[in-house]
């Protein structure tokens, strides 16, 4: 998990390598996600400000990336940002 103290080094240093990369063709995704998600996540789609039923899920937890399941936010950094879109800290 990020903290702000990591933020500020990386906004000097630049980012780290990632831990682990996943690398599919793209008809490896289609295959492994659904088609929103692909569409989403793949195509550079989005979703309807206020569609997602993420946007009022505040259950203790970690969230993770929806391709690879990298762990990217805790729960406790969730906030209702008014946008219609999950908004973390």
């Amino acid at each position: 998990m990020l903290k702000w103290i990591d933020i500020v080094k990386f906004a000097g240093q630049g980012n780290p390598a990632p831990g682990r990369r996943v690398e599919k063709t793209e008809e490896e995704w289609k295959q492994a996600l659904d088609p929103e998600v692909f569409r989403i996540t793949r195509l550079k789609g989005t979703e309807r400000a206020f569609s997602s039923e993420m946007c009022s899920y505040f259950e203790p937890g970690k969230y993770g990336c929806a391709c690879c399941g990298t762990e990217l936010f805790d729960s406790g950094e969730k906030f209702e940002s008014g946008t219609g879109w999950p908004s973390f800290t």
